[in-house]
This record gives structure tokens, C-alpha cells and sequence, in this order.
């Protein structure tokens, strides 16, 4: 190692310790959580906060020191400021210039260590829309499991798993307007863009039998809630996630049983209707929304900005999913993404039957889709 660099990692370590203070506990909470540079990251924010407030007493101190003995006194000549001392000035230029650049070379490793992952990092696709996130693993699948409404938002959030002890290296893009994953345990956030990748990294951290986050679980684990750092629209403040730290052998059978066992095809549409996002546009009790409500939309004829109607049958329903700007329902906006490739045909049909579920036209839900046990393989 560089001995000079070396020497900024030795100062680094003396000046951030492990463990927080009470003033950085009031500010942040929690400990720094899962990512390498977290400490880094709040070592820095305290260490310029302690010098601000350094300055800032020490300043006001003395301002208000000369403000009392050079007040104006009767009978007594104003002093003549002095107009130039060499010592004060090399003093003033000196000191605060070690600081800054000290700053910027311990600054610079933890960026460093922030934007340079690990090459066995685990690598997934975060995909942020308005107003939800999407999480891809390993062979497409996606996460399963959501919080109700109401837990930590007035809408259902998206859970998304995590091995522990591993680095995991996140490419992110948006769909639609600039949107910003941030986690405050993490003391960092990225920027999401559309057409543009971008990228966040984290070790999540070795587990151990206390961390219970989620005691109904049953196995340890540490949960940290993901939020959107940038105003992307009227529902910005419900666009949550939450990030689930879980022992490896849970990971790896979610990954292998990604839905809960025997769930119906409908059961896995009303799911999906939350995990994709579904929820932030179209309501299930006949409201209206950004979009038009799934209640009774199935089975039903409506009319669209160009004069049409359409019947509101399976392959209406898949394209105006996959392509929702060819027809536009009277009254709405051309504001929906395309989930073309976002969508595979198996939770096609299971949003399918879930409209026709909650629709007095859809008839048998299922009637015309395959066995799910058969096309599943009972998972």
C-alpha cells in the first residue's frame, strides 16, 4: 500500500470511529447499516459538522469579545485598524487548507470505496417507475412478498431479499422521470435515470442471532426502508421499499419457490397488482385514479379518445398492458408505461383472472389458462 494513502486511512480510522457519539446518534439514528462505506460517509458529515461548529462558536465568540471592548466610548480616539499581518494571514491560509485538502484525500477514498464494487458482487436489476420499484434476480425472478397498506405506507410495499455477508451490486434505471434510490441506514443514495444505467452498491452484513428486526420471521434478519430522494410526482412519498437482510439458505430458496406454496392464479394476480405498481393508477373498489378501475372493467365495453369501444376481453387486456398507448380510455391521460418484457405470459394470466375475478362479466376466473400446479411445478 501507498504509505501516504495509508497514512489517510490511519487518520481516517482515528477520526471515524466505529461507534457512534450521542450527537451522531441523534442525528442519523441507527448505526451506519449493510454498505462498506456507511461509517466513512457519516465519519465525514460529523467531522465537518464538529469543525463548522468549531468556527461558528469560536467566531461568534470573538465577534462579540470586540464588539465589547472596542465598543465606542466617550472621550476615547477609535484605534487605527491595522492594514496588513503577515503572521495572521499565513495562519489563516495554513490551517484551514491542511483541513480542506485532509478532507478531500479521506473524502476521496470513501468515494472511492462508494463506487467501485467488489468483482464477486451478486448483480441485480432495480428498476424505479412511478411509484413503485421493481427488483430482478437471478433467472428473472422478482420479488413475491409485500407489506400491506398501512404498515409503513398508506400503500402496499414491495419486500426484496438480500443474502447476508454478500456484496451486492445494483444496476438501476427508471422508466419514466429522474427518481433516487435511497436507503438513510446506508447514508448514501443514487440517482435513477430514464434510458440511462446507473449503479449502487452494498455488503450487506453477517447476521447474527439477535438481529430480529422482524421477530414474527422466525430467522434473523435486518430490515432497512428504501425510499425515492427525488420529487417525481404526487404520490412520491408512497413510493417505498424495504430492504430484508436473510441467512443465505432463505435466499436460496426463494429463489428456487419465489410464491408462496399452493397459491391460486388469482391470489397471484392481486399480488402482482401491488408488486408491479398497478396499485399507484387503477383501485380495486371502483374509484377513480390516475387510470381507469379494475372493478367490472372485464367483460365490459368502453370507449376510448378516438371514438372506439372496445370489449375489455384477454387479449384487449394483454395489449393494452404491453402497448397502452394505442387505445386511451376517455377521461385519462397517455401517461402508462409499457411492460413489455417487464411482464412474462405466466403473470399475464394471472392478472388476467384476477380482473376477471373482481369484474360481475369475467365468469370462471381460470376458465381457458392451463392447471397452475401443472405450469408451475407446484411452487
Amino acid at each position: 500500500m501507498n504509505p501516504f494513502l495509508g497514512l489517510f486511512d490511519s487518520a481516517r480510522a482515528a477520526t471515524f470511529p466505529a461507534q457512534q457519539g450521542p450527537v451522531a446518534r441523534f442525528i442519523f439514528g441507527r448505526d451506519p447499516q449493510e454498505a462498506a462505506y456507511s461509517a466513512g460517509v457519516e465519519g465525514l458529515f460529523m467531522f465537518i459538522f464538529w469543525i463548522s461548529t468549531f468556527v461558528f462558536i469560536g467566531l461568534m465568540a470573538l465577534s462579540f469579545y470586540w464588539a465589547v471592548k472596542y465598543r465606542r466610548r466617550p472621550g476615547v480616539a477609535p484605534p487605527r485598524s491595522p492594514s496588513h499581518n503577515t503572521a495572521l494571514e499565513i495562519t489563516w491560509t495554513i490551517i484551514p487548507s491542511i483541513v480542506f485538502i485532509s478532507l478531500f484525500f479521506v473524502g476521496f477514498r470513501v468515494y472511492a470505496k462508494q463506487v467501485i464494487a467488489p468483482s464477486d458482487a451478486v448483480r441485480l436489476d432495480l428498476i424505479g417507475y412511478r411509484w413503485g420499484w421493481n427488483l430482478y434476480y437471478p433467472g428473472g425472478v422478482t420479488s413475491t412478498e409485500t407489506l400491506p397498506p398501512g404498515t409503513i405506507s398508506a400503500s402496499s410495499v414491495p419486500v426484496f431479499m438480500f443474502p447476508e455477508d454478500t456484496p451486492i451490486l445494483l444496476e438501476m434505471s427508471s422508466q419514466d422521470v429522474i427518481h433516487s434510490f435511497w436507503v438513510p441506514d446506508f447514508r448514501s443514495k443514487m440517482d435513477l435515470f430514464p434510458n440511462r444505467s446507473t449503479s449502487f452498491w452494498f455488503r450487506t452484513s453477517k447476521l447474527q442471532p439477535g438481529d430480529m428486526d422482524n421477530p414474527d420471521l422466525g430467522y434473523p434478519n435486518k430490515e432497512h426502508i428504501l425510499y425515492c430522494a427525488e420529487y417525481c410526482g404526487d404520490q412520491h412519498s408512497q413510493m417505498l421499499g424495504l430492504i430484508r437482510v436473510v441467512p443465505r439458505e432463505v435466499y436460496e430458496n426463494f429463489l428456487r419457490n419465489p410464491w408462496p406454496e399452493g397459491i391460486s392464479l388469482v391470489e397471484k394476480g392481486k399480488l402482482l397488482h401491488s408488486l408491479r405498481g398497478c396499485n399507484a393508477c387503477h383501485s380495486l373498489d371502483g374509484s377513480s385514479g390516475t387510470g381507469p378501475t379494475w372493478l367490472n372493467w372485464y367483460g365490459y365495453e368502453h370507449r376510448y379518445t378516438d371514438g372506439s369501444t372496445h370489449l375489455a376481453d384477454a387479449d384487449f387486456t394483454r395489449e393494452s398492458i404491453y402497448y397502452p398507448g394505442r387505445k386511451i380510455r376517455s377521461g385519462y391521460q397517455n401517461v402508462m408505461n409499457s411492460y413489455l418484457g417487464q411482464i412474462n405470459e405466466e403473470e399475464m394470466r394471472a392478472l388476467i383472472a384476477f380482473m376477471r375475478s373482481i369484474s360481475d362479466q369475467g365468469g370462471d376466473p381460470t376458465a381457458g389458462f392451463p392447471d397452475e400446479e401443472e405450469e408451475t411445478g407446484g411452487n
